[in-house]
Formats: C-alpha cells, sequence, structure tokens
C-alpha cells in the first residue's frame, strides 16, 4: 500500500500518538446504564439488530412504501445518488423558493453532505435565527406512517424547525424504522451510547399534512455511496449502525490516533468498514489493515449487534480476492501465511524466523519487530507442564 492517502494516513497516526494523551475505554458505565433501563438487555439488542437488518434487506420496497405514505402526506421527495446531484437539486429548490437564507442545523449528515458550502456555491445565505427556511437532518424516517423522528438539541431549535415555512429534511437511505412504536427502543439504545442518559431530551415525531396551510415540506433522500456497501451482502449489516459512536470508545486504536487520520466524517471501526465503498477503495483499503487490533471491541458494545471485527476481516478477504491489493502486499501476505498457518514452522527457533521475515520486509524495520524467543503456544505448554508436574 504506497498509495499518498496511506501515508498521510501514516503521519497523521504517528502525531497523535507523540501527544501524551490518557486512554480511557468506557464501556462499562454505559453497560451499567443499559442494564438499568432493559431487564434483558441482550433480547433488546437482537430486537434492534433484527429490525435495522430486515428493513436492509428489503430497502428496495421499503423506500417505495415509504415514498408513497410520505407524499400522500403532503411531503415532496427528492432522490439523490450523491453529494454533486444533491447539491444541485437543493440550490434549484432554494432559487425555485426564491430564498435569499436558510438555517442550517448542523449534523453528521450535514457535514457528509457538505451542506454549508450553499453559501459559496450561490448568493444564499445562512441564518441561524430565521425559521423561513431550515435545513435539518432527521434521526430516522418511519416508513408506515410516512413520517420523520426529529432529534432536537433545544426547545429553541425545536420551535425553528416545526414552524418553519419552508422544511427541508435530509436522509440517508438506510436510516429507518418500519413503525412509530419502534422509536422507543433506538432512542433508549441511541441516547445511553451516545450521550449516557437515559431518553433523549426533545423529539418530535413529524408528519406532513396536505390539511395544513402553507404545507412546503422536502425530504432528500440521498445514497451517497451507500448502495455500494449494499451489493456487498458480506459488509450490508454495517448500514444498520444507529451513529451512537459507542464503538470508538472501546477501541484502543481511535483512543490513540482519534479522527484526524480518517479525514472524512466518518472515523473510528466502523469507518474501517464502509469507507472504502462510500469513498473509494484504493484510498481507504488500509484501515482494514492498520487500524484494527481485532481486538472485538468494538462487535461486543454494538447496541444493533454489528460484528464490526469480522465485516473488517471480511474487507481484507474481498480485497485480496478482488486484487485490489499491491504485487508487494500480495507476495508478502502469501509468503506470510505459509509460516503463520502451520505450528510447527510457527515453533521454529527464533533466529530462523527472524531470518525468513528479515528477507520479506525491509531490515529497517525488522531491526524493532522480531521473535520472541518461544512463541505464546510453547509458554503455554511449559506452564500446563509445570502445573500438572506440581499435581
Amino acid at each position: 500500500m504506497n498509495s499518498s492517502s496511506y501515508k498521510n494516513y501514516l503521519l497523521d497516526c504517528k502525531k497523535s500518538i507523540n501527544k501524551d494523551k490518557k486512554i480511557n475505554l468506557c464501556s462499562i458505565e454505559t453497560t451499567d446504564l443499559s442494564l438499568d433501563v432493559f431487564r434483558n438487555f441482550d433480547k433488546v439488542k437482537q430486537l434492534a439488530s433484527n429490525i435495522r437488518y430486515k428493513f436492509i434487506n428489503e430497502i428496495d420496497k421499503n423506500l417505495i412504501i415509504f415514498d408513497k405514505n410520505f407524499t400522500e402526506n403532503g411531503g415532496n421527495i427528492h432522490w439523490c445518488i450523491a453529494y454533486d446531484d444533491f447539491m444541485e437539486k437543493l440550490l434549484r429548490l432554494l432559487d425555485k423558493e426564491n430564498i435569499k437564507s436558510t438555517n442550517i442545523f448542523s449534523s453528521m449528515f450535514t457535514e457528509e453532505l457538505g451542506v454549508e458550502t450553499i453559501k459559496d456555491e450561490s448568493d444564499i445565505k445562512i441564518n441561524p435565527k430565521t425559521n423561513d427556511s431550515i435545513i435539518f437532518a432527521p434521526q430516522f424516517g418511519i416508513i408506515n406512517s410516512g413520517s420523520l423522528f426529529l432529534n432536537f438539541n433545544s426547545a429553541y431549535d425545536m420551535e425553528l424547525v416545526l414552524g418553519s415555512k419552508l422544511k427541508i429534511f435530509v436522509l440517508p437511505i438506510n436510516d429507518f424504522l418500519f413503525k412509530i412504536e419502534d422509536i422507543e427502543i433506538f432512542s433508549h439504545l441511541y441516547s445511553i451510547y451516545k450521550n449516557k442518559i437515559d431518553y433523549p431530551y426533545l423529539t418530535s415525531v413529524y408528519t406532513p399534512s396536505p390539511l395544513e396551510k402553507d404545507n412546503n415540506v422536502h425530504l432528500f433522500l440521498v445514497d451517497n455511496g451507500r448502495s455500494n456497501i449494499l451489493e456487498n451482502k458480506d459488509i450490508r449489516k454495517a448500514l444498520t449502525c444507529i451513529h451512537c459512536d459507542a464503538c470508538k470508545k472501546v477501541c484502543p486504536v481511535y483512543n490513540i490516533i482519534g479522527d484526524k487520520p480518517y479525514d472524512n466524517i466518518f472515523s473510528g471501526p466502523i469507518a474501517n468498514v464502509i469507507l472504502p465503498f462510500t469513498e473509494n477503495i484504493e484510498s481507504y483499503k488500509h484501515l482494514a489493515f492498520s487500524s484494527c487490533t481485532l481486538c472485538g471491541n468494538c462487535s461486543k458494545i454494538c447496541p444493533v449487534n454489528i460484528p464490526v471485527s469480522e465485516l473488517i476481516i471480511s474487507n481484507k478477504h474481498y480485497f485480496f480476492e478482488n486484487k485490489y491489493m499491491d504485487i508487494q502486499d500480495n507476495r508478502l501476505t502469501k509468503n506470510l501465511s505459509k509460516t503463520l498457518l502451520f505450528r510447527n514452522k510457527m515453533n521454529a527457533k527464533k533466529f530462523i524466523k527472524n531470518l525468513k521475515i528479515k528477507m520479506l520486509l525491509n531490515s529497517s524495520i525488522t531491526e524493532k519487530y522480531i521473535f520472541t524467543k518461544s512463541t505464546f503456544n510453547q509458554q503455554y505448554q511449559i506452564n500446563n507442564n509445570n502445573e500438572s508436574n506440581k499435581n
């Protein structure tokens, strides 16, 4: 992996590692709170996982049902493939409505789409106090009722959004629930893992109504690379993510390197899975190999049971099988596997293994990383024999 993106990633990682930083993998606090809220937490996690995965597996059919219900309620839906398509349709709508200023409520998805760049691409100004026009990202769409679940930071924000004359909502194609009753489970899970509170403070289920006077509601449904993940059945479950950041809190790598090396709105364990597909494989394939220790913490804590570490392994297989890896990396992997897959070769003498590694890798690297005198397997056998002799 000799790409410029990989080299920049390593440089940013090095800067982060050199900083004096305390690492706190705070999984116990969230687990304790979840057990206080739910009687059978494992059952709730499995239920949440099933709901989200059922939607993803039939996403085409479900989105058509939502489109029908939302439109019948009086809303307008704009389907967008990616950023450029979205921005073109958004600017066209604002121009049609003669909008001179709009209020953008910042969120992870509005940042992903670069919504605030409209001020650079048009004469439209961003005004945080106006409610003539708002741009807001709901947390979920509700299929059966054609509704939107909104989560607010303050009562003032809630008043501005719900009272706006022109409501513009933006939502990725994968963030949906089937029915309003599903909201309770996911609101609890999101709040516990994101903010360590039982339930979000200010929420609303918004359903446009054709009976409302001057009802002017628009929803932009944006793909932005997510269909690339849908095509890969091995990692499709990554789209069930509810963006709670729990996996970041328990990831030993992320807690050292932080956000900067990713150079993207997505970071942490889930980014290791999805970025090669939402962006491009060449620029992000290194994440499967250099950003994960496969400790499994992310998989254990995920509130919707996404097997993140397994998906990272699936990415590795996918990149090798589809020849996305460099010739040098392929050669190295094949030669290493000839040793790593056989116990007798792993248990060979130290100098033999070090010699093989020096033949495969740059000698400057192997000066730091050399094999120990005995493997874990050999140490276990020695300790086990000692215990047996004592008995």
